[in-house]
């Protein structure tokens, strides 16, 4: 169902701490917390013992105590206690341990071959903790497969429709490019002399702009957004959205965002303005991907059309269904 072979954002940085925290990534019950160090750590949320969900039990020092039985578990996912044993009672006992890696104010997580966790093969989202950029960020629950976000994102025609009273404005006029690499999507919307969203003309910056929106998406799934508006007397802003969506099941996602800005970004008032209209919005996208998930469910082989626009989540799909196809051949000849 999933490319496991990848780099996944598992919680932001600020989630984790020292008590344990259990979320659903990729089909799979995980448990994250920090050691004593502040290292964080990712381990299977269940016990090997009665497969009950360790992030319910507690700390005791670096380790991982189940809430059910006190069993207790290292950092490395390894049994080293067991109540009432002198000894422990078998050999090789434990869980698995993932890969993880904080970077950019996220927990990266490789829930694949822990041998190929390469980190230099993590999205770049440096606007998230660069001192040149303004950023705020959030998780929102998406009651949705993590494929139609992609959709949603790659192909922003909808922005006018949906985001029509916060971050939208009609760029129907706009021109599309399309570019194809070899893990690597990106989609080029560019617009001249449209209206400015309404979230920036409240800010007073104008009421019209020429706009380019250049989209880049890379597997597992995550997407940037740089957008660039310019008038006559020169720019007028520059943001980046920075989108990043886990799947925690077939029909249900995690969705990690960020909205960074490199102008004034000492003016926190103008950061919780941006924070407030980006949720509003993102909020909206998921009113409408809840409702479409529900329609695919009911009958999930109605067939759909697509036009032009469409072209990112229709290479996205295909893109991602054979990294998942060649991955899970690999995988069938290692078992083999």
């Amino acid at each position: 169902m999933f490319l496991k072979n990848c780099w996944y954002v598992a919680a932001e940085a600020s989630e984790i701490g020292r008590k344990p925290f259990g979320r659903i990534l990729l089909g799979e019950p995980v448990v994250l917390y920090r050691k004593e160090d502040g290292t964080a750590v990712a381990l299977e949320d269940r016990c090997c013992h009665r497969r009950a969900p360790l992030h319910r039990g507690k700390l005791v020092g670096d380790a991982l105590q189940c809430g059910y039985h006190g069993f207790t578990f290292a950092a490395d996912g390894a049994c080293i206690k067991v109540p009432g044993f002198d000894r422990l009672p078998f050999k090789e006992a434990g869980v698995r341990a993932y890969p993880l890696v904080e970077r950019h104010r996220y927990l990266w997580i490789w829930m694949g071959e822990a041998a190929k966790a390469d980190p230099s093969k993590i999205h770049d989202f440096h606007q998230n903790d660069d001192a040149g950029w303004a950023s705020t960020t959030g998780v929102i629950p998406v009651a949705a497969n993590y494929l139609l976000l992609v959709d949603n994102l790659l192909d922003l025609s909808h922005v006018g429709f949906v985001h029509g009273s916060t971050i939208g404005s009609d760029d129907s006029s706009a021109t599309l490019e399309f570019e194809k690499g070899d893990r690597t999507l990106k989609v080029t919307r560019a617009a001249r002399n449209i209206d400015m969203p309404p979230h920036m003309r409240r800010l007073g910056i104008a009421d019209k702009g020429d706009m380019v929106k250049l989209i880049t998406f890379t597997p597992g799934s995550n997407i940037s957004i740089d957008i660039i508006w310019g008038g006559a007397g020169g720019p007028l802003a520059h943001i980046m959205v920075i989108n990043s969506i886990t799947p925690e099941t077939e029909d249900s996602s995690h969705y990690f965002w960020g909205n960074a800005r490199d102008f004034d970004v000492k003016n926190e008032k103008l950061t919780a303005y941006f924070r407030e209209q980006t949720l509003i919005a993102f909020h909206e996208d998921k009113d409408i991907l809840e409702a479409q998930q529900r329609n695919i469910a009911l009958d999930p082989d109605t067939p759909e059309i697509s036009v032009h626009g469409d072209w990112g989540g229709v290479q996205a799909r295909r893109l991602m269904g054979e990294l998942i196809t060649a991955e899970n051949s690999r995988r069938g000849l290692a078992a083999e």
